[in-house]
């Protein structure tokens, strides 16, 4: 830097320069303090607005300025995208003082926070331009439930599978939504998930299914209601109908299966499908008559259940040999049954089934089983008992009419006979027929033969006795006590201990040694003991060495089977036993007791 030149006087010439400075400075700070300025009234502007709703109502903005009124101009701008374009004023220059309406159009903006900008220039403010800003705030509209049907309908008809379930799929139009689901109508009628249903954006599916089973026809009819209090709807509700039309009825079996002729009125049960509180029995017959003469008549119904119903058959029917149809109706059925046919049977013994005496299996008749003949004429009204003497007789009552029976053409000796159930002991000789083709059994009855009813022969076909003679539930067995030699009768309240022996009885166990004689009394002497192997198991714990022998005095076709009750066994009052001789194994349905 170089050194000034410094003198009074141009010291004097400095200080003057310094003194204008300062005066000039202090003229244009003056100006300045003086220019007008620009304010607004309110400060900022704010506008609420909800998608589907009205547009907002415009706000008031007042432009001032401080001292000398201005001239202004006006323009909006804001940001990308939008540039604020939804933002309008209902004029776009004045002077101040002056108010200016400010609307908004949200229409068809996301929902979210917009900010536009109302520029104001005026010439010789302040400040100028100036930036007023406004907001607006955009919510979506409120959520309303929706769903992707009004109505459900199901169709069903009776006997087909279950209708397969149908989908609803729920939707919110707008926020996430939580309804509760709630279901009326019947027990027929489920949807899943129950208790409620969120929707987060994404659609909610919800099963419906139905049940018909037990349903008779006709139209039943539901709803599925869904609530949702911040919803708009508040609930929406979805309704379901069942349609159930009648298959069409079958009959698949007659019980009896028929009666004599001249027999009075009788009562046949029907087992089949598709039977219904409105179904109903009818049998049609067409006279021999020239013109036949064709007549219907309605037989008294009472439907027990879809699978089985009573009708009443008139003895009216019942007066001439013949094949009466049985035909089932349901008014909303597609087609009546099919006929089922009741026979009237003329004189004479009617077989309809043969079985073994103790299980009631009807696969086929061993040498020496004792076998019980069911069907309608067999015998006396009154049961008929043998005797008991040897030897057995092979005709009961001892005076006619009278029963018998033969098989492949041998007598089988008689233990009973009545007028629908006829027991005999199958003949020991029919050992050449095992294993062959059917034989014929024929009963005879005061003087009247059957129609052959033929028979499998088969080795063994053992059947445990039980207690009610049904052929199942508790058998007829006993326990034995060794210490004391008593028997007594097993039962619930007195069950077999561990380890002790218990005594079963059993027929159909086939030849024995020695050979059977089936018309003499098991006597005392050489033990009669079948030729097929005897096992036993209780409670499916197979028994040690059973013994097995035909009691002495009684029948021949009864095996006793002596055998201990293994200690592994589960205590309780139906224990499964099962006897098997030779290969075939007895029924599944006995039971006993062990404690």
């Amino acid at each position: 830097m170089t050194q000034m030149d410094y003198t009074p006087k141009r010291a004097a010439r400095f200080r003057h320069m310094l003194t204008f400075a300062a005066l000039a400075l202090q003229y244009a700070n003056l100006a300045h303090a003086t220019a007008p300025d620009i304010s607004f009234t309110p400060a900022t502007l704010d506008f609420q607005y909800q998608a589907g709703a009205a547009l907002p109502a415009s706000q008031t903005l007042q432009i001032k300025s401080t001292g000398a009124a201005l001239a202004f101009t006006l323009s909006v701008t804001g940001p990308v995208p939008y540039f604020a374009q939804w933002l309008s004023l209902s004029g776009n220059s004045g002077t101040t003082s002056a108010s200016f309406k400010v609307y908004v159009n949200p229409t068809g903006l996301p929902s979210g926070s917009y900010t536009g900008t109302i520029v104001v220039t005026a010439t010789g403010a302040l400040a100028s331009p100036y930036s007023f800003p406004v907001t607006l705030e955009v919510a979506d509209a409120p959520s309303t439930l929706i769903s992707s049907a009004a109505t459900l309908t199901f169709a069903y008809m009776t006997g087909s599978a279950p209708p397969a379930p149908q989908d609803i799929v729920l939707m919110s139009s707008g926020d996430a939504l939580s309804a509760s689901i709630t279901v009326s109508g019947g027990t027929w009628l489920t949807a899943s998930p129950t208790g409620s249903i969120t929707l987060v954006g994404l659609p909610g599916t919800v099963t419906v299914t139905v049940n018909p089973a037990g349903l008779p026809p006709g139209t039943y009819t539901g709803k599925i209601t869904f609530a949702s209090p911040t919803a708009v709807d508040k609930s929406l509700i979805v309704n379901v109908a069942l349609n159930i039309a009648a298959g069409t009825p079958t009959v698949s079996g007659v019980w009896p299966p028929g009666v004599l002729v001249n027999s009075t009125a009788v009562i046949a049960t029907l087992t089949g499908t598709n039977y219904f509180p409105t179904s109903v029995a009818s049998i049609t017959v067409t006279t021999a008559a020239v013109p036949p003469v064709t007549t219907t008549t309605a037989l008294t119904t009472t439907v027990l259940s879809p699978t089985a119903m009573l009708v009443a058959i008139p003895a009216t029917l019942l007066t001439t040999v013949a094949t009466l149809p049985i035909i089932i109706t349901t008014p909303t059925a597609l087609a009546p049954s099919t006929a089922a046919n009741f026979a009237v049977y003329g004189p004479g013994p009617q077989l309809w089934a043969v079985a073994d005496a103790a299980s009631y299996a009807v696969s086929g008749v061993s040498p020496g089983e004792i076998i019980t003949i069911f069907g309608i004429g067999l015998g006396p009204a009154a049961l008929t008992m043998y005797p008991g003497t040897s030897p057995l007789p092979d005709t009961l009552p001892a005076t006619e009419p009278d029963t018998s029976v033969t098989i492949d053409g041998i007598s089988a000796p008689l233990l009973y006979t009545s007028a629908n159930q006829v027991s005999c002991i199958a003949p020991y000789g029919l050992v050449t027929d095992i294993g062959g083709a059917p034989v014929n059994l024929v009963l005879t009855y005061n003087s009247i033969a059957s129609i052959p009813f033929p028979v499998n022969i088969v080795a063994t076909d053992p059947g445990v006795f039980s207690m009610d003679a049904s052929g199942a539930g508790q058998g007829a067995i006993l326990n034995f006590n060794a210490l004391t030699g008593d028997y007594t009768v097993n039962s619930s309240s007195n069950g077999a201990v561990k380890g002790n022996i218990v005594v079963i009885y059993v027929t159909g166990f086939g030849q024995t040694n020695p050979a059977g004689d089936e018309t003499t009394l098991i006597a005392a002497g050489t033990p009669v003991v079948p030729v097929a192997a005897v096992g036993v198991t209780i409670g499916g714990q197979a028994v040690v060495a059973p013994v097995a022998q035909a009691p002495i005095g009684s029948v021949p076709g009864i095996l006793q089977i002596n055998a201990a009750v293994p200690l592994t066994v589960t205590s309780g009052n139906a224990v499964p036993v099962l006897v098997t001789v030779g290969t075939a194994t007895s029924q599944a349905k006995v039971t006993m007791a062990v404690k």
